[in-house]
């Protein structure tokens, strides 16, 4: 499957290079100028593009993250958010008794007569983002593909080591448009009260207005 990530060529350094070299190793590069429409490129395809750069091969999750972190560093502080959001939205998305009915030990019950960890199945849930565009859309499909025992929480700490790493500053507070905690979803979990609705008080634009610039 052809991998394609879209960033401004001033972006390219020999850092975000490098960790290319590392992942495809046998990749030819094709390069396409174009005019720019705009500083904001984050989109769907260009989600995937940044999932599919987490490297399996590695044993440590900041190893595994790095060569996504890497690669969405290059992007506006804007479109980072934009990741977040997109993230946010396939978490939703999985949030449904459907899903967590198919997990392993820790698969829901209605009957309530085993635990069943909220955050587990959260992270069940990046797991699947985690694995690719593919895989995401087949356990959408069929709740049964659900992973039973794993789970890949790092993948919630993305967008913010992205925005670390372009501006220096632990200052991300960005909080997605759509929550994704477990029971967020009515849909998903029909006569089970969901969460309430969790409201920022700033805006997008006045949280980046305040945000310190590299």
């Amino acid at each position: 499957m052809t991998t394609i990530l879209k960033i401004p060529l001033k972006a390219a350094d020999e850092a975000f290079i490098r960790g290319l070299r590392e992942k495809y190793p046998n990749a030819i590069l094709h390069i396409e100028a174009e005019e720019s429409q705009g500083e904001k490129t984050m989109n769907e395809d260009q989600f995937w593009a940044i999932i599919s750069l987490l490297d399996w091969n590695k044993e440590k999750s900041e190893d595994i993250l790095r060569p996504a972190v890497q690669a969405l560093s290059q992007f506006s502080e804007i479109d980072i958010s934009t990741f977040d959001d997109i993230l946010a939205a396939k978490l939703y998305a999985l949030d449904g008794q459907r899903f967590a009915e198919q997990l392993g030990s820790n698969r829901y019950l209605k009957e309530g007569k085993r635990h069943f960890s909220v955050d587990s199945f959260l992270y069940a849930r990046c797991c699947v983002v985690a694995n690719g565009r593919e895989f995401y859309e087949q356990v959408l499909q069929n709740p049964s593909e659900m992973p039973k025992e794993y789970t890949f929480e790092p993948l919630l700490s993305l967008a913010r080591k992205a925005y670390q790493l372009k501006t220096g500053s632990d200052g991300y507070d960005y909080l997605p448009e759509v929550w994704y905690e477990t029971f967020s979803n009515p849909e998903g979990w029909l006569g089970i009260a969901p969460l309430k609705e969790r409201i920022h008080p700033k805006t997008r634009e006045e949280i980046w207005a305040e945000a310190p610039r590299k």
